[in-house]
């Protein structure tokens, strides 16, 4: 019995050795977030979004009440000793309410990014599969995870990380358009 399970053993330890795992040929990691926002075009997309007035009117509205707020919470804190309860429940209701408005126009600018992301998802995507269909077959890629569903992976190994490469050959097919 003892010589069986040292022969199970072994057989395991070798089928599961470092050097059985090391080469991964045929295994690739692609991010796809990464590819639809580190784009030429995405970048653009967000240069434009943040050059467009709504957006920048929006920006500007955020600074100023959260400036306000700041200034606000400054105030409150040099003058706590002077002022009665009835003061200081006054500023902080109004310092809340500045806080409330920043939240709700940081969330309207989310909304306008999330817009662009998902502009860029639609109008990208047959290229992006497009593009990571030719690299599978020019790789020999037999197995390819999305980086979501990983725990770690070695992003720096471009023999598993794919993302940069699809990223320059769509930045080079955008070109061709």
């Amino acid at each position: 019995m003892k010589k069986v399970l040292t022969i199970v053993s072994s057989l395991l330890l070798s089928f599961f050795s470092v050097q059985s795992f090391a080469n991964l040929e045929g295994v690739a990691v692609i991010d796809y977030q990464t590819i639809f926002l580190g784009t030429d075009l995405a970048r653009k997309s967000f240069e434009d979004l943040r050059e467009s007035g709504d957006y920048k009117e929006l920006m500007e509205e955020a600074q100023l009440k959260d400036a306000e707020r700041v200034s606000l919470a400054e105030e409150l804190n040099k003058e706590v000793s002077t002022m009665s309860d009835e003061e200081q429940s006054e500023k902080l209701k109004k310092a809340q309410s500045l806080y409330q408005d920043v939240q709700f126009l940081t969330q309207k600018m989310q909304n306008l990014e999330n817009e662009v992301v998902q502009k860029l998802q639609a109008d990208q995507g047959p290229n992006v599969q497009k593009v990571v269909n030719d690299l599978i077959v020019a790789k020999k890629i037999t197995l390819l995870f999305n980086s979501q569903a990983l725990l770690a992976y070695d992003r720096t190994n471009p023999l598993i990380n794919i993302t940069p490469e699809v990223i320059e050959l769509l930045n080079q097919a955008n070109d061709k358009e």
